[in-house]
This record gives structure tokens, sequence and C-alpha cells, in this order.
């Protein structure tokens, strides 16, 4: 499935794959954004199987796992002697990748003094393997990946502003799973197959109230939580439609509707139906925000009469990232203005 289209239906996906389809084109460097479990390999996978680096390597590396010298010698290589125990030489990840792609994950992670030289590699493709003088012409197409908001990142001098620019040539935010639920269905039937198959074991059914229970969840594990979900299930063979309760489900985790229920809050004492209620409006009042601010933090909490640092402190509170309202450049000061009414 690596290879193949990652699976949806909804508006958002396939607008998202009608972008992905034109940038996979071009050899232009990509950034996809997105929370922890959306599939962005499998996206960065899509655009390479689109382009003509197809039938070459298609090279994935985990950032997180790259330090100092440790980096120059895992993406460029070294010849015998460059350290202790280099011996013998090697071929780093940028040649293994060459004519192909190069896919850069968790980028944000990498120290200022990697980012420094991976900034160096991206301006002319060209490096060194440790130990060697000879200046090397890597041909790799980059595709870098985030779940964190870089240009947050960037104003609070953790990411380089150059190197954020560099990888942003084409930037592609992948949502959560629970701003796009009519893929969920879809998702749903494509893992209770492959999990059968892959388990050898019979493929597993939904009841209504299960598939009712799933829709009204807000996985905030995204697709990965889906699947292994799925593949939970598909072990246990309960030789019958799974139920609601028998979903492996995170406790407490519910969805905005969910959070406030007013038939549920003239049952509720009055502190609990105020704190659910406070809760509503606050996640309301900041995703309506960011969506009319097209993402831009310092623009929503001006919008917002706040400042800066309590509306970053809400949006953490609430799990809000938001980057996943960011779908073009930030609306001007002058809209923010005529938008004060949050409606």
């Amino acid at each position: 499935m690596q290879n193949q289209e990652p699976l949806g239906c909804s508006k958002d996906h396939q607008e998202i794959i009608d972008k992905l389809t034109k940038i996979a084109r071009t050899d232009a460097e990509v950034l996809i954004t997105g929370p922890s479990g959306v599939g962005k390999e499998l996206f960065a996978r899509f655009v390479h199987a689109n382009s003509h680096r197809n039938p070459w390597p298609f090279i994935p590396v985990n950032c997180g796992t790259l330090t100092g010298e440790l980096m120059e010698n895992e993406l460029f290589g070294h010849i015998a002697g460059a350290f202790t125990g280099a011996r013998p030489s090697c071929d780093g990840l940028v040649c293994a990748a060459e004519s192909g792609t190069l896919f850069l994950d968790e980028v944000d992670t990498l120290s200022i003094t990697c980012q420094v030289k991976l900034l160096r590699f991206l301006q002319d493709k060209q490096y060194r393997r440790l130990g060697e003088n000879r200046l090397r012409q890597a041909n790799v197409r980059i595709i870098a990946a985030t779940n964190t908001d870089l240009e947050t990142a960037v104003e609070q001098n953790l990411f380089r502003k150059d190197l954020f620019f560099r990888l942003r040539v084409a930037p592609v935010q992948i949502p959560a799973l629970h701003h796009r639920m009519e893929d969920l269905s879809l998702l749903i039937d494509n893992f209770t197959e492959k999990s059968a198959s892959s388990y050898g074991l019979s493929k597993i059914s939904f009841s209504d109230g299960a598939l009712e229970r799933m829709q009204n969840y807000s996985w905030p594990g995204n697709i990965r939580e889906l699947e292994n979900c799925v593949n939970f299930l598909t072990c246990l063979q309960l030789g019958r439609p799974v139920e609601a309760n028998d979903l492996p489900l995170l406790n407490g985790v519910k969805t905005a509707t969910e959070t406030f229920d007013t038939n549920k809050s003239e049952t509720s004492s009055f502190n609990s139906a105020k704190s659910n209620l406070i809760t509503y409006f606050e996640q309301q009042y900041l995703t309506n925000a960011l969506k009319r601010t097209n993402g831009n933090v310092s623009a929503a909490a001006r919008l917002s009469e706040k400042d800066r640092r309590a509306f970053l402190e809400l949006l953490h509170k609430h799990a809000i990232n938001p980057a996943h309202y960011r779908n073009g450049a930030p609306a001007s000061k002058d809209e923010f203005h005529q938008k004060k009414d949050i409606s």
C-alpha cells in the first residue's frame, strides 16, 4: 500500500491529492505538516510515486535520531579512517537516495547545528563524506514533514527562518482525522480488509452502535490510532459484530459536541454543566478565530483581544494546532477588524 494513493473521499482529501499530483510533476521541495498519525509519510510516498523520480529510491530519515557528527555520517557517509571505527568507507542516505527522494521526517527535531548543515546542503545539493576532500553533487528531491507549527518555532528561535523558507517551497497541510470524518467509513473498510489479510484471520464487522461511537470519537491518534484499533479487534476474533463497548478507545477523549450536551447538562451539577459549557465555548471560539485568520496565532490573538501568550496557553489546553487552519496567506489587518464578532 505504500505507493498507492492515500485513501479518502472528503473534499479536503481530494484537494490535497490534486495539489500533490501537481507538485509531484516538479522537483520543488515539499513541506508536509499535520498532527502525528495522519499519514504524512504516505503522502510523501504518493508525491514520489507520481514523479519522474519514481523508478529510483524513496529514502525516509527520522531526523530525531540525527545529532552532530552522527547527522553528517548518516546523511553523507564517511571514508575509512574518518573517525575511530570508521572502516570501511560507507555511503550515506543522500547517496542511497540518488535520483530519488529523501524524506526528512520530524524535521523540527533537528538541533540548530544540524539545521545549519542541512541548510548548507539544500542550497546547492553538494556535500562531502566525512574525512573526504572531494565535493559530491547530489541529485535528490527533498520532502520534509513535521507535526509542529514551524512558523511558531521560528518566532521562538527554535527553528531557522532561512531553513523554514528553503523547505517550504510547496507547503501541504494534512488535517486531523476528526476534521474529515467523511473518510472514516472508507478507512475502516480498508483497514478491516488489510488486517484480516495480514493476520490470516476473518474480516471483522461493526454494529451500528460501534460505528456511531467511532463517528463521534475525536481520534486524537488520527489514522494510526484507527488502524491500530482495527488490528486489535481483528486479533480478538469475537465471532460477532464489534459493539461500542468493545472499542479500545481512550477514556475521556470527546469531541466538542460530546463535551457540551444540553440534555445531559440538565441532569448534571451546576458546576459540572458550567465547566462543560466553558470548555465548549473556548473550543468553538478558538477554532473560529484561527479559521478567520488562516491559522495566524498573532492575528487570532489580536482578533480575540487577548495577550498572545494567553491565547497560546488556551490552544495548548485544548490541544488545538493552529497549523490545521493555515490554508494560505494570513488575512489582512483590515479583515480582522471587520470580523471582530464571533458567531
